[in-house]
């Protein structure tokens, strides 16, 4: 067993899928399928049960995956130590979240801070909060969802919500357009949007992303609850209601426990919680360019 074995092993379960390992490794699948059979020949023991939902590990699969695990962050540890100069953060950093909170960080904020710290390697995963119990380092961005079996949490800032229409078009005409809510809570913007709209009142559109609310508005498909981020500098919508109508969501960052004293998870914690107030309370004007950060070392602790 070599550590290419451990890091195939290791994609495995970050994707669930021999077609998403493949992808996240760069080599082809079946490659990925044939190192997996080798290793469980090697080992004489089955790693993964394999279901439609995907790869499942199995108890000698989990014991494993803890033991590789432990070795990639004590490989990234050699990694920082050697970096030069020492305080500089070395490795891939994993950012989870929302499609449109990545988008932002994608816009306004990753241009800058890789500029700053080049040695750092980037990977956006947008998704639902999972428990990253086999994960490299990383940080993820959720609202409401609290933080699972251990994990280190802070708030960033809260986020504003408020009603946006189609620029010019009349507010009451139109049906409503709603994010996606299937959670048993609901959540804020749900909840905000029940005040809103008049129990017979339709909804005409929903989708699971900002972002498609966003075009269906300006298409006149309906009014709805949208970041203010992302629309007040929208030309083609407008705001309804004023400051009344808004509403603040909470935005946590989530790290896992095993890396959050990694010097590149630190560096990410402290940029990150003082460009979010910018990054998701304003919006981005045309032509702005990224944001500045600090670049003073980051400290060793949250």
């Amino acid at each position: 067993m070599n550590w290419d074995d451990l890091r195939i092993l290791l994609a495995l379960v970050r994707s669930g899928s021999l077609t998403r390992a493949s992808l996240m490794l760069g080599i082809d699948q079946s490659t990925v399928g044939r190192r997996l059979s080798a290793l469980e020949a090697a080992l004489g023991a089955t790693l993964f049960l394999r279901s439609k939902s995907g790869l499942i590990p199995t108890e000698t699969g989990e014991k494993l995956i803890a033991d590789a695990t432990e070795i990639e962050r004590r490989t990234d540890h050699i990694a920082e130590i050697a970096a030069t100069p020492v305080t500089e953060p070395v490795g891939e950093l994993r950012v989870m979240g929302d499609h449109w909170v990545l988008d932002q960080l994608a816009d306004r904020f990753l241009p800058r801070f890789l500029d700053q710290h080049p040695k750092v390697n980037v990977r956006l995963s947008a998704g639902k909060p999972s428990f990253a119990a086999w994960t490299a380092a990383t940080v993820s961005l959720w609202f409401e969802d609290p933080p699972q079996m251990g994990e280190f949490a802070i708030k960033l800032t809260d986020v504003p919500f408020a009603l946006y229409a189609a620029q010019g078009a009349n507010p009451c005409a139109l049906p409503w357009v709603a994010m996606l809510d299937d959670t048993a809570s609901r959540r804020i913007p749900a909840k905000f949007l029940d005040t809103l709209r008049q129990g017979d009142e339709p909804i005409r559109f929903t989708g699971d992303d900002p972002n498609f609310l966003r075009r269906a508005i300006r298409h006149g498909l309906g009014k709805g609850v949208l970041p203010v981020c992302l629309a007040e500098g929208d030309p083609q919508l407008q705001r309804v209601g004023g400051q009344e109508l808004q509403v603040l969501r909470p935005l946590h960052l989530h790290a896992h426990p095993d890396t959050v004293q990694s010097l590149r998870v630190q560096t990410t914690i402290r940029s990150l919680r003082e460009a979010a107030p910018n990054l998701f309370c304003t919006p981005q004007k045309k032509g702005e360019a990224p944001m500045s950060l600090p670049a003073t070392p980051a400290p060793h602790s949250a």
